[in-house]
């Protein structure tokens, strides 16, 4: 069945690319983002808890495009990853719970009576014999090679640190921002250098964003303009670009972005939920 999906997966990608006018691609992960933290309804009504946020460019995407309310997806975040990239569900590539960012160690919570599941801990890999990986194909490596631009930015979490998988130059991306074997980010913060201060980085801290160090620029804004750059090459070359923007946010640690935070005190919300509204 694998061969056979990933068959129909590449049959798919040529019919796709032998088209003369090839679309760029850009695909945006949220995860941990409850279906009603956002003003725009996922639902038949806006609900009350739509009304706490204010997200307008999500509403913009929705007005101009489609809207699909009844979706599956894994209720952690490297499953859920995983999936996308390889049209897997989790009861195939066995990756059940997200993966630490130290390889070969599950993230399991200790349980005196029950043994520990053979799951695929570390994650995705793109080449075989890893122990603990799942084999497979990941798409951006299709798109690659059939003349894509292929980006990847923020965060990636596919598999742990030391494994194939965490690194997105192994799965198919022409680029690399911020994208590692870590499943959130150290810190938010720009004068926190995102987790990067001598003494105490550890493997949450947020790589490749120099620049911003003791800064004011939220980590999302960051992201986003150097998302902004990457295009810069593709466009210039008029070559099709897939670009992969996965932030961090809204993962924990809630850190307030201040350009919006007094807004949602305003509005009722508690420090912790504003926080986490920005």
């Amino acid at each position: 069945m694998k061969k056979l999906f990933v068959l129909a997966i590449l049959l798919s990608f040529q019919q796709l690319f032998a088209q003369s006018n090839r679309p760029n691609i850009i695909l945006f992960m949220v995860d941990d983002m409850g279906w009603q933290d956002t003003s725009v309804p996922f639902w038949k009504e806006v609900t009350p808890l739509n009304k706490n946020y204010h997200t307008p460019n999500m509403q913009r995407l929705a007005d101009e495009g489609m809207k699909f309310t009844n979706a599956y997806a894994t209720p952690v975040c490297t499953p859920t990853r995983v999936s996308l990239l390889t049209g897997m569900n989790v009861a195939h590539h066995r990756v059940t719970l997200w993966t630490s960012p130290v390889r070969d160690n599950p993230t399991d919570s200790k349980d005196d009576q029950f043994e520990l599941v053979d799951w695929n801990y570390n994650g995705l890999s793109n080449i075989s014999g890893v122990p603990h990986t799942v084999h497979a194909t990941p798409f951006p490596k299709l798109l690659k090679e059939a003349g894509y631009f292929t980006i990847h930015v923020g965060k990636a979490h596919w598999g742990s640190n030391g494994t194939p998988g965490s690194n997105p130059y192994n799965l198919g991306f022409m680029v690399n921002i911020a994208g590692t074997g870590a499943g959130h980010p150290q810190s938010y913060l720009g004068h926190e250098n995102y987790g990067n201060t001598p003494g105490k980085a550890g493997w949450q801290a947020v790589p490749d964003l120099q620049q911003y160090y003791g800064t004011d620029t939220f980590l999302t804004e960051a992201l986003t303009i150097e998302a902004l750059k990457t295009l810069e090459e593709p466009i210039k070359k008029k070559l099709p670009f897939f670009l992969n923007l996965s932030h961090y946010a809204v993962h924990v640690p809630i850190n307030a972005d201040r350009r919006f935070f007094q807004k949602y005190l305003d509005a009722g919300l508690d420090s912790l939920e504003a926080g986490y509204a920005t």
